[in-house]
């Protein structure tokens, strides 16, 4: 289907920008059809018979041929390139047992579904289990001992490596209490994918099971993993031969891409601003700006170049500028007609949510939930609930942070617009990955908005350096099998599952415990206990979420539950909740302490409530007296709806003295910043700069975490 030109919206509207146009990109096929290999696939219906008669494409029939060699593979390819059919395939011809590991089995649904589909077509089972399924199974009536059963009989089960870590830790202390023990037994081929969405850390983790499953499985099993934008693929692959002693190739291949025009938006009627600027030049020259500045007002691309920064000293001069900072929403609503889904990503879950709400209220009742914010504060069901309406058409615009960025294959998305680019060039890449993933889509954008300070300031430095900034290659994912992490965890496992004879644990390990304090005698110290608990994947602390619980005249409601970083990072009081558009008032106190958090309270953000919190109504009292010596008005809501207040976490942290060890973050104190509507000027040199003014407030209240 054919897109919405953005083009002509950016035209009618009077929008200034650069364009430019990336060719469409097809893999190299083989001359191998997936019925040659997997016949039964023509019994299918839908997808599933047409694919059946479609070419693999080389990277995927390689990858085929090297698993049925016995091989371990790295498949470096971009997203839209089938790797989850390259290991497939062999599962399904040679009938082997495999474990598929995903990020989060929420981001991969999309995957999950369609080997489900390829499963019932040929007559397999397949069985997906992590910490939500689990809770389900045993609310439907099943035993552990049933759901043991249930996963030992599965040709393929998918998990996560949240899941798969907590597992193994039960495996130590008994491994009867391991409901993957009798999939274990069996497993031929283990898969890790996207792992490029792990940062070091995780990777050190998922080397570490790695290298335990190969302990403690019936067969030695090989290993798949699929990567984007791995940068060391050949140190992973030594790794993966090292552990079961098996050869590993390196395979790449590339994505599937269509034809895709990007725009950096610059402004709005650039040429009519800059001639209406040049009539004050008489009092940039008075105010001795810089000669970049002076540049600017003589020579049009100059001033195209540096438009953000020029309009922000006119106005700090006092001139009536025309409006340049253009409507977002007034671009963005035009999506909510096409045909295809625009994902919107931002910086942060405040601005995604700040930016549908403004286009929400734009439009007519019957379209306003054609539009949705999507991240890991809103519920699982309704994150669901936003994928299925976009799969079928019915939301055409999500705004998401992070969320939809890795892993989420909707089909559907015909544009990515970058409201500010991110902090690295490779999740700007992720963030691309999610279009133009179908045939029979005609085109794709990229359309780039700036927006932040970091946005701007490459702007400021020239149109090109932005462009290059964006054609970069891509950061790499670092694979370091000497990370501690590594030595950590397996120390720890061999420690505890040497009780039930299951390992002896080497001097080596033995060494690197008793170096930290995590054994005493015969058993692991206070400290050892500790860390095992807290020891999980994703982060380092207990393995459960804290309560987030909204207080309004309904009544109580509990939200999403927030992990313990965002406890210390974001949710302290006087923080807002931008997913609820709330405040956090007080903490629910625990444990002999009393200050161990077991749930945090919030209310919905109304002068009411800060009038009557005593830390809120002096901080409010701050912000009226810096509004005034602004000379604005002050309005709280009104500035919190246009991002112009924010609350911020200011933290203290005590890293390790001497290389790997614990490292502490303490919630220090709660400020409010509030940002003036109007810029002011700074002249350094020969450049002159326009700068918003920020000021703190803190707010006097006590931290917990």
């Amino acid at each position: 289907y054919m897109p919405i030109n953005s083009e002509e919206i950016l035209l009618k509207y009077g929008y200034d920008f650069y364009k430019f146009i990336d060719k469409p990109v097809k893999p190299e096929y083989s001359n191998i059809l997936f019925k040659d290999i997997v016949p039964k696939l023509t019994e299918g219906d839908g997808w599933i018979k047409k694919i059946a008669y479609k070419k693999l494409y080389k990277h995927q029939y390689d990858a085929y041929i090297y698993l049925s060699k016995g091989y371990n593979i790295v498949l470096k390819s971009g997203t839209g390139s089938g790797k989850t059919e390259a290991w497939l395939l062999y599962t399904f011809k040679e009938n082997i047992s495999s474990l598929a590991v995903y990020p989060t089995l929420a981001l991969a649904n999309d995957q999950i579904n369609r080997i489900k589909s390829y499963c019932n077509v040929l007559g397999l089972k397949v069985e997906q289990i992590d910490a939500k399924t689990k809770e389900i199974l045993w609310r439907n009536g099943f035993k552990t001992s049933d759901i043991r059963r249930k996963l030992g009989s599965a040709n393929i089960v998918i998990t996560n490596p949240a899941f798969l870590m907590m597992d193994l830790k039960r495996w130590a202390i008994n491994p009867r209490k391991s409901v993957l023990r009798e999939f274990f037994k069996n497993v031929g081929l283990i898969v890790f994918d996207e792992f490029d969405f792990y940062g070091p850390r995780e990777i050190a983790l998922l080397l570490a099971m790695i290298s335990i499953l190969n302990e403690i499985c019936g067969k030695n099993f090989q290993i798949a993993v699929m990567t984007a934008t791995l940068g060391n693929p050949k140190d992973l692959a030594k790794f993966l031969s090292k552990v079961n002693s098996r050869e590993s190739i390196i395979i790449e291949g590339k994505p599937f891409k269509v034809k895709n025009v990007s725009y950096i938006v610059l402004g709005k009627n650039l040429r009519n601003i800059w001639s209406y600027i040049r009539r004050f030049k008489d009092i940039f020259l008075r105010e001795k700006v810089g000669e970049d500045v002076r540049k600017a007002l003589e020579d049009y691309e100059i001033f195209r170049e540096n438009v953000f920064k020029i309009l922000e000293i006119a106005k700090s001069f006092g001139i009536e500028v025309p409006r340049i900072e253009f409507d977002i929403a007034e671009l963005l609503q035009q999506y909510v007609y096409d045909e295809g889904l625009t994902i919107v990503f931002t910086g942060s879950i405040a601005v995604a949510e700040q930016f549908s709400r403004r286009i929400r209220t734009t439009l007519d009742v019957s379209l306003k939930d054609r539009v949705a914010s999507h991240h890991h504060l809103i519920s699982k069901s309704l994150r669901e609930k936003i994928e299925e309406g976009a799969r079928d058409g019915y939301v055409k615009i999500i705004f998401s942070p992070r969320t939809l960025s890795q892993g989420i294959d909707i089909g559907r998305v015909v544009r990515i617009v970058h409201l500010g680019l991110p902090e690295d060039v490779r999740e700007f890449y992720q963030r691309e990955g999610r279009k133009g993933r179908r045939e029979e889509i005609s085109f794709t954008e990229s359309i780039i908005i700036p927006f932040s300070k970091w946005d701007r300031e490459l702007l400021s430095r020239g149109l090109n350096e932005f462009i290059s900034w964006i054609k970069l290659p891509l950061e790499q994912v670092i694979v370091n099998e000497d990370n501690k992490y590594i030595m950590l965890f397996k120390s720890l496992f061999h420690f505890i599952s040497s009780r039930h004879g299951g390992f002896k644990i080497s001097d080596e390990e033995y060494q690197f415990l008793k170096n930290f304090g995590m054994i005493e005698g015969l058993d692991l110290s206070r400290r050892g206990k500790r860390t095992w608990l807290n020891l999980n994947f994703y982060e380092y602390s207990p393995p459960y979420g804290i309560k987030r619980i909204r207080i309004s005249n309904e009544g109580e409601k509990y939200l999403e539950d927030i992990s313990h970083c965002d406890l210390v990072e974001k949710f302290q009081i006087g923080c807002f909740d931008y997913s609820s558009d709330s405040i956090v008032t007080g903490h629910r106190l625990g444990g002999k302490t009393g200050r161990i958090v077991v749930g945090i309270e919030e209310k919905p953000i109304s002068y009411g409530l800060i009038w009557k919190h005593e830390a809120l109504s002096e901080a409010y009292g701050e912000y009226e007296k810096i509004k005034s010596k602004w000379g604005e008005k002050p309005a709280l809501i009104s500035d919190y709806n246009m991002g112009r207040i924010y609350s911020e976490v200011l933290c203290t942290v005590k890293p390790p003295t001497s290389g790997f060890g614990l490292l502490y973050k303490f919630p220090s104190r709660v400020v409010w910043y509030v940002v003036s509507s109007r810029s002011r000027v700074i002249k350094a040199d020969n450049r002159t700069i326009a700068i918003r003014e920020r000021r703190p407030i803190e707010i006097p209240t006590p931290t917990y975490g």
